[in-house]
């Protein structure tokens, strides 16, 4: 009985972590691979693009390039895109990385308030919020472009 209970509970909390579209994540504050401070709450009125990884990501390696070809396409639009690194806090390992991975999104140095506040298990996990800073998807692993564009566009039609 105590299994059934366990699984029972397990879902419960799988279902409310993977649905967590509308609530209102950690309002952080971090440095970026050059030293300057970022907040979340200053980009209230833009959807933000939040991608969660670390240097020993396979997907990520091919999902930054790709979230960065996408931000290009966004450059116009009210629209911020950010990676978080959750594993190194090594500015000059992180200007290494980008390059040989070929993505040029701003690199946001994570902590493990961030990490624990954002439940973040494993990566890539990528986060994008609505114009009021609310979640509007939750994306785990390897996403197609097309669904990013497809998502990015609703939020940005949105009040």
């Amino acid at each position: 009985m105590s299994r059934f209970l366990y699984l029972i509970a397990c879902l419960i909390f799988l279902t409310g972590f993977s649905y967590g579209k509308g609530l209102k994540p950690y309002n952080f504050s971090l440095k970026d691979e050059n030293g300057k401070t970022v907040k979340l709450e200053n980009f209230k009125g833009k959807v933000v693009v939040i991608s969660f990884w670390s240097t020993t990501c396979h997907t990520c390696r091919e999902e930054l390039p790709k979230i960065s070809k996408i931000s290009r396409e966004f450059q116009d639009k009210p629209v911020r895109f950010f990676g978080i690194v959750i594993d190194t806090k090594d500015p000059s390992r992180i200007k290494e990385i980008k390059k040989k991975w070929k993505f040029d999104i701003p690199v946001l140095i994570g902590n493990s308030i961030v990490i624990s506040k954002y439940r973040i298990i494993g990566t890539p996990i990528t986060y994008i919020l609505k114009k009021d800073l609310t979640i509007g998807k939750i994306i785990y692993g390897d996403y197609p472009e097309e669904k990013y564009r497809k998502i990015i566009k609703r939020l940005l039609e949105e009040n």
